[in-house]
């Protein structure tokens, strides 16, 4: 009988103990599994599939020791043993950086809530008056063709077009390859996201105008922040199906995508005909240069900031040339060579979208969000100003919007929906995890600021109310949203491997682990079920 020995397969962790349902098979890390008859074509099955769904994977320094393999004469080689190495992470301080890693982790949620901090606390010291009139007095650019524009109008004029840029990508992504690909799969996030912009904005109409408030603000709590409620939605994701994470995306991006066609159609202002007729020239010129599949990046960055000047001297704001810019990028472009980007699915090529929105990412999160919050957030916090989130109409119809609007207006025309038959809850997704998705859905946040900005302006005092009824809300909902994920059993990975279907990773829930199994503390376990578990059992 010989044998051999593979390593470095898997990134698996073992927890306190490895059980088979069926049988009496049990390991800790760094103990032999033994596996009668078990097909030695299995084992690579289980170390590719446990690399995939294994938390940290590699770097958690928990992975495969070795797999035994023999082999008789006349017989296919079959698997003896395997173990894992016990979970020996590195320290922090040792640990290679890599910032995109650090975004999914949250670093740019905490990057914006530093900046919006910092700001608060500027406006309400002792550098007040120096710190606003930087923003609002501090003014750059060139004189001749009109852009001698102020530091604020700069970050909301000329960064956000950036990040509406890298917004564009994404959503253009998301409908190319992504969660907006599939129509069937994307119906009930997109009903959610109708019904998560309808009702708000209804609500905020019906307080103005029964209180004689301001009508102009309808649109602020319409938005969701994908950022922060990603984040917050990522700090408890192992209470939630795989589902949810996919629902929620989609449903910001459409939230989104319906922010954006509002500030186009809604919030222009002194239209001047000419440059609109440039603006549509070069729009057409974009998309015939993506017709023509041109991949030069030069090419869309000189239109892009073409359209940019045409679109801010015409009258309509200026970010959505950053929109129209990324929509016109060629969707299958390949990225080009070098590039560090990866595709958006596992074994999918890298494209020119995913190598740009690996290139901004990082650039949106860290650069121009903390910007926009230094920007926007400068507001006097005192008796009068936090008598107004709730004293006025203006600061009630927001925080009412994204508090209640949000969640009911999502549960009842996706519920509705379901109910109709005309879309289905995602597998593993239930009328609760719709609730507590509302509840982040109603993160306002950055797109309800800019959009402040668009709705109310000569009117500071109500934007003063405005601001701060965002701060509120954005708060208490990601504060909401977070305790009811708490309140869902935690969901823990498997590894199944059988003959019929090989291995493949499934979810169950804690209850059930400790049920069946007996044990208190599993992050990601493989389970067995071999040919030889009537034996064993």
């Amino acid at each position: 009988m010989a044998s051999m020995m593979i390593s470095g397969l898997a990134g698996a962790r073992v927890g306190p103990a490895a059980v088979s349902r069926k049988s009496s098979v049990r390991a800790r890390a760094g103990q032999s599994i033994r596996m009668k008859s078990f097909p030695a074509r299995r084992a690579v099955e289980l170390a590719t599939v446990a690399s995939l769904v294994a938390p940290g994977g590699a770097q958690s320094g928990a992975n495969l020791r070795y797999a035994s393999i023999s082999s008789a004469a006349g017989k296919s080689p079959r698997v003896e043993s395997i173990a894992f190495n016990d979970p020996t992470p590195a320290p922090w301080y040792a640990r290679e950086f890599d910032v995109h890693i650090a975004l999914d982790k949250g670093l740019g949620s905490i990057m914006l809530l530093g900046a919006t901090a910092l700001s608060l606390y500027l406006a309400n010291s002792g550098y007040a008056h120096d710190f606003i009139h930087f923003w609002e007095h501090f003014h750059f650019g060139p004189k001749a063709i009109g852009l001698f524009l102020n530091a604020h109008e700069w970050v909301n004029e000329g960064l956000m077009a950036i990040f509406f840029f890298n917004v564009g990508l994404e959503i253009k992504r998301e409908f190319a390859f992504g969660s907006l690909s599939d129509i069937k799969a994307a119906l009930l996030p997109c009903f959610g996201a109708l019904g998560g912009m309808i009702a708000p904005m209804g609500i905020y109409l019906a307080l103005n105008m029964v209180n004689g408030g301001i009508t102009a603000g309808w649109a602020i709590p319409m938005a969701t922040d994908i950022a922060f409620a990603m984040g917050v939605y990522n700090f408890f994701k192992n209470r939630m199906p795989p589902a949810v994470a996919a629902f929620l995306l989609t449903l910001a991006t459409v939230d989104d995508l319906g922010a954006i066609a509002v500030i186009a159609v809604c919030f222009a202002k002194g239209i001047v005909p000419a440059y609109l007729a440039a603006s549509a020239a070069i729009t057409g010129a974009l998309f015939v240069a993506c017709k023509k599949k041109v991949t030069s990046m030069a090419v869309y960055g000189g239109l892009g900031v073409a359209l940019w000047y045409a679109l801010l001297k015409g009258g309509i704001n200026a970010d959505i040339a950053g929109v129209v810019a990324a929509l016109a990028v060629p969707a299958a472009a390949p990225a080009p060579p070098g590039s560090h980007a990866h595709g958006m699915e596992e074994g999918m090529e890298p494209t020119l979208l995913d190598d740009l929105i690996h290139s901004l990412h990082p650039i949106s999160s860290l650069l121009i969000m903390p910007c926009f919050a230094l920007a926007n957030c400068a507001v006097p916090v005192d008796a009068s100003a936090l008598g107004g989130v709730v004293g006025t109409p203006v600061g009630r119809g927001i925080m009412a919007g994204l508090l209640l609007g949000k969640p009911l207006g999502i549960f009842a025309l996706c519920y509705g929906a379901v109910k109709m038959g005309i879309c289905s809850f995602p597998k593993g997704m239930n009328g609760k995890h719709l609730v507590t998705v509302g509840m982040l859905a109603g993160i306002g946040f950055t797109m309800s600021l800019f959009l402040i900005e668009q709705a109310l302006v000569g009117m500071p005092a109500a934007a003063v109310s405005a601001k701060l009824a965002i701060l509120c809300s954005s708060g208490i909902a990601a504060v909401i949203g977070g305790f009811a994920m708490t309140r869902f059993p935690v969901y823990f990975c498997e590894i199944v491997c059988d003959e019929d279907e090989g291995c493949r990773p499934e979810l169950y829930e804690e209850q059930v682990f400790k049920a069946e199994n007996d044990c208190d503390e599993v992050a990601c376990t493989p389970k067995f079920l071999t040919e030889g578990e009537e034996e064993s059992a």
